[in-house]
């Protein structure tokens, strides 16, 4: 076997002919015009042109560029801390950089930056705010590149070292930390058990060691209850599961023992005979059974005596009159049943009976000790609007009370509690306390959480509470047509969806005689007649969509963003393809934001002032309220800011990096550097049908078309038809479309909660 020698080269960086911001790959060529390959993670390299640089790695060809040298390490030749301090470290412009070096060596530097860096207080043009700076970017640049420096060996791509530096923060000894339990890294998003594995390997971990098999089950317990929404596995499954992340083959014996070992230390828990779950998820759903039967042990006491009579009269002062269905809602709670599942699908009523209900109890405990819970600011601001109760997101309410043993209200009302998963909702009864009065308002009919768990469908399903089921659906007219049409779909029906109505339209762009095409056609001949067709669904998408810029123009000019934001809303299935999620924003945003000013690029998407935004993770976040950010208040909150909220950007600044996004519904301005743009926010011209539960628009869009069959069915469709309040268009093909409201979801998430009560 040959080894590959490893040679030096220095030279002048000219340009940087490719990069990729994904694994850090680049090609590039020298003043002399040799070219240069390699991963390099400690910044983009287009930094780097115009500096010296010193490589080791070795000359290889490549069929089109020819002769290159493949780079194993890349440093810049002389003055690497001064580059690194001006160029990546914030804080530090030049005049500072080069006094600092004139002043102290390399080292002598290094040293006061890590042990004491108030003694750069003495040095001219820095002050307390730019020396806050310079330590918080030089701590994070630092223990990126240690950590840079020991994982590239292992294939770690850059964008995943920062994802590793953003969940684990500036942690000491990170790498020994690593060595010691490479499995640690399975906790960021995109670092699978494989990964991590790999790692283990390289140091020396046993293959058949328990330490590992743990480390997998663990992983693969977790990685399957999120992404599947179940919150238990049984035991056959995860044999299978552990015989592919492993590479064995039925090494079942050592499993059992692994499993054996687990459970007696309480790392996960055995739920039925062959069964198991996380530990986290099954004491959070052992706790929410114990929770619900505590409460129906409560003794009860009647609010009001003559309960005919004050719902006679209360009827009078709101307006309407309640069905039968609903007064049992209001008659349930009246009778002193502190808990209430009150379930419905769309049109039914729900939120005429939330009103009454929270109105007999505003009777007992006043307006102040009622308080309202959706998961999105959207969803908690129209539960707000149609009850005229107080509200808020659960997460704000948490993080308001995280120091609180209980939530201060006598009366907690959940909205869209199809959409809690277990781990959020065990958050929720961990605060309740035993004599508060909890609502919990659903739609059965809708996608169930995301995570794990199927709270709602099982506390219905096992009777843990009184449940008030809602079914006769409420139409204005006969032209109003959407709870129908999502209520026919949802039973598997297809609607009529051809006729004239006020707020349902179907535009018809379908293949003719699509199956027996299909059957005749070549594949590629009839892959260009669907390529065609899509365009068609995408420019009649774009047409429909340009009915609404001038109300959309006309509310960012009022400064009513809040409005703007659900005025119009493109609901797809996919991320990926024409009529996908990623391309549609791209379009989108042509259409709705003509701004020219200068904009901020992304991996995905390019972002300018007005665009609408999406926050895509749950993450602490420098922020302002509103009233802070008018008045230019030099001072900052840390503010949670949760995966779902949606904003506009307000304002990019060029000279701190810096993209301003307002969340009107939460009353906060949200400071983002440019870096972290492409992990933090998307574009929201178009959402997944995933990303838009709870929420609700005046006009949805939804796209049809056979490209994206494999993620139709009756709850997906009846979720994203069920988002529209006033308005709503299908566009596409109609057989997709009628086949769609046929395809029945029959998928049952398995729970603690089944295999502890079945």
């Amino acid at each position: 076997m040959v080894q590959k020698k490893i040679l030096n080269l220095t030279g002048v960086l000219k340009k940087v002919l490719y990069s990729n911001t994904e694994n850090g790959y680049c090609i590039a060529v020298l003043e002399n015009d040799q070219k240069i390959c390699g991963n390099y993670f400690d910044t983009d390299l287009k930094k780097l042109v115009g500096e010296e640089i010193i490589m080791t790695g070795d000359w290889t060809t490549h069929k089109k560029y020819g002769a290159q040298f493949e780079f194993i390490t890349l440093e810049i030749q002389e003055a690497e801390l001064y580059f690194f301090l001006t160029k990546i470290v914030k804080g530090v412009g030049k005049a500072v950089a080069k006094a600092l070096l004139e002043k102290y060596s390399e080292e002598e530097l290094v040293d006061i930056l890590d042990n004491d860096p108030n003694k750069l207080l003495n040095e001219k043009g820095i002050k307390e705010k730019k020396l806050t700076t310079i330590i918080n970017s030089w701590q994070k640049f630092k223990h990126m590149r240690e950590l840079g420096s020991y994982l590239s060996k292992y294939g770690v791509t850059s964008n995943l070292i920062t994802k590793i530096f953003e969940v684990f923060g500036a942690v000491e000894n990170m790498v020994d930390k690593i060595e010691e339990n490479p499995y640690i890294l399975t906790n960021i998003k995109g670092i699978g058990f494989k990964k991590a594995d790999e790692i283990a390997q390289a140091i020396g971990i046993d293959k058949k060691s328990q330490f590992r098999i743990s480390a997998c089950l663990n992983f693969i317990l977790n990685e399957y209850c999120n992404s599947n929404g179940n919150s238990s596995i049984g035991k056959k499954k995860i044999f299978m599961l552990l015989d592919d992340a492993l590479g064995f083959e039925k090494e079942n014996e050592l499993y059992q023992n692994t499993i054996n070992h687990m459970v007696r230390h309480s790392e996960i828990f055995k739920t039925s005979q062959h069964r198991y779950a996380p530990s986290m998820l099954y004491n959070a759903e052992k706790k929410i059974i114990e929770f619900f039967e505590k409460r129906q042990k409560s003794p009860k006491h009647i609010i009001v005596n003559d309960f005919d009579q004050w719902l006679e009269k209360k009827e009078k002062t709101i307006g309407f009159t309640l069905s039968t269905e609903q007064k049992k809602a209001v008659s349930l709670i009246n009778d002193g049943n502190n808990t209430l599942m009150l379930v419905g699908y769309a049109g039914t009523g729900k939120s005429t009976s939330s009103r009454a209900l929270l109105e007999l109890l505003e009777e007992v405990y006043g307006y102040d000790e009622i308080h309202c819970i959706a998961l999105s600011g959207i969803a908690s601001q129209r539960i707000s609007d149609t009850t005229g109760y107080k509200s808020s997101t659960i997460q704000s309410l948490l993080l308001s009370s995280k120091e609180k043993d209980y939530l201060e209200y006598k009366v907690v009302l959940l909205d869209e509690a199809s959409m809690v998963n277990s781990t959020m909702f065990y958050q929720i009864v961990s605060k309740i306390k035993d004599d508060t009065i909890f609502i919990i308002v659903g739609d059965d009919g809708q996608l169930p959480a995301i995570g794990a768990g199927d709270i709602l469908a099982d506390a219905m399903k096992f009777e843990l509470s009184p449940v008030c089921k809602l079914t006769k659906i409420y139409r204005q007219n006969e032209h109003q047509a959407i709870a129908t049409i999502a209520n026919d779909i949802r039973c598997g029906q297809v609607p009529k969806f051809k006729e004239k109505y006020d707020d349902f339209k179907f535009a018809d762009v379908s293949i003719d005689n699509y199956y027996s095409n299909k059957a005749a056609m070549g594949a590629n001949e009839f892959s260009n007649i669907r390529e065609d067709n899509t365009d068609k669904i995408l420019s009649s998408i774009l047409n429909i969509s340009s009915d609404y810029l001038k109300e959309a123009y006309n509310l960012i000019k009022q400064k009513n963003i809040s409005k703007f934001l659900t005025l119009f809303q493109v609901i797809t299935p996919m991320k990926g393809g024409i009529l996908g999620v990623e391309n549609l924003n791209k379009h989108l945003q042509n259409l709705f934001n003509s701004n020219r000013g200068k904009s901020v690029k992304s991996r995905l998407y390019e972002y300018k002032v007005a665009d609408k935004v999406i926050h895509i993770k749950n993450t602490n976040m420098k922020a302002q309220t509103m009233n802070m950010y008018r008045e230019g208040s030099i001072d900052f909150l840390e503010k949670r800011i949760f995966n779902g909220q949606l904003g506009m950007i307000i304002k990019l600044d060029f000279d701190e990096a810096k993209a301003i996004v307002l969340y009107p519904n939460d009353d906060i301005v949200v400071f983002y550097d440019f870096d972290e743009l492409q992990n933090l926010i998307s574009l929201a011209y178009c959402l997944t049908i995933h990303k838009t539960q709870g929420m609700e628009y005046d006009t949805a869009l939804i796209p049809m078309t056979f490209s994206h069959f494999i993620m139709h069915n009756t709850k997906l469709l009846y979720t994203a038809i069920t988002r529209a309040k006033n308005m709503c268009y299908v566009v596409g093909e109609e057989e997709a479309f009628t086949t769609a409201c046929k395809r029945i979801e029959t998928t049952k998430r398995e729970t603690v909660i089944q295999d502890l009560l079945g």
